[in-house]
């Protein structure tokens, strides 16, 4: 099981299709992994106590909606090395 204790941080993307690319690996190599994202345009709870989102007041003008995602995925501490070969060699081993 991979909990905030034990694992490490693998990537941080905003590219979906990478973000998926790089899961099909670890599965095919049988690495357990486990991803969170943030919507960087959507408010937070102290968006709310302090005046609202930016998104709010401002729109989403100027705003790289490329990037509007930021997906994190993290391995297991012990397997980081061996993921990060895998990455490296671009997904085989």
């Amino acid at each position: 099981m991979i909990t905030p204790f034990n694992r490490a941080e693998l990537l941080v993307t905003y590219d979906l299709n990478q973000l998926n690319r790089v899961r099909d690996a670890l599965s095919a190599a049988g690495i357990r992994y486990r991803y969170k994202y943030k919507d960087l345009a959507s408010p937070t709870v102290l968006d709310g106590l302090f005046g609202g989102s930016s998104r709010g007041r401002t729109g989403t003008f100027g705003m790289n909606q490329d990037a509007r995602v930021e997906y994190t995925l993290y391995v297991r501490r012990e397997e980081l090395d061996l993921a990060r070969a895998l990455l490296a060699t671009g997904g085989r081993l």
